[in-house]
């Protein structure tokens, strides 16, 4: 019987894409968390009305809230620049796994996991890794294209309605993800703790 490792390889450029992947994901939330929570439109139309009124300029209450929606359009383009750089990056990603070895193999590999798992415990863990990997990725593109979607559907022609819909999807993706996210990180902690000693270590210096 084939023997499964969980621990692979992790090549210098499979780790920059990991932690790259990690820090644009990371700055799209920090966007979103401003965008929708912290950056409120109305207190910051009133602080502009008082910071004007006592320098001697009188503005109407729609002049000031024009000019704090400028906070919100210029998250919206760092978070569309920032989804721009996670589209390329799940590009390559997709690239370099239909062009190498072991991303071709990749379903072999969960077929011949899935065949031994009744018998084998590191098949079952090595399976229900990768196709936990395969659905991240799946959620990945799911995000990527909704969020692409809503960028520029208006100037496709998309109606609210729809662009109201896909920003539904592009939001439950995103719960997805990040309940992926603490997951992987509360499995990365366990298997550092149990199993795979210097896992955390290998993620960042190489294995």
């Amino acid at each position: 019987m084939a023997e499964f490792s969980f621990r692979a390889p992790r090549q210098l450029g499979l780790r920059l894409w990991h932690w790259l992947n990690f820090l644009t994901f990371a700055g799209l939330l920090v966007t979103v968390l401003l965008r929708d929570e912290l950056v409120s439109v109305r207190e910051h139309r009133d602080l502009i009305q008082q910071k004007l009124a006592s320098l001697g300029v009188t503005v109407t209450p729609d002049q000031a809230k024009a000019v704090a929606r400028m906070y919100l359009e210029r998250l919206w383009d760092w978070h569309v620049d920032l989804g721009l750089v996670l589209a390329f990056l799940l590009a390559v990603r997709v690239v370099v796994a239909l062009t190498t070895p072991a991303g071709a193999g990749l379903l072999a590999k969960l077929q011949a996991g899935r065949r031994a798992a009744a018998t084998d415990a590191g098949a079952r863990k090595f399976t229900a890794v990768k196709a936990s990997h395969v659905a991240f990725y799946a959620g990945l593109s799911l995000i990527v294209g909704t969020g692409v979607a809503l960028a520029y559907g208006k100037s496709w022609g998309l109606s609210d309605g729809v662009r109201h819909q896909i920003g539904d999807v592009h939001e439950i993706c995103m719960y997805g993800l990040l309940a992926f996210i603490a997951a992987h990180i509360g499995g990365v902690i366990w298997a550092e703790k149990t199993s795979d000693p210097g896992l955390v270590s290998d993620m960042i210096n190489g294995g």
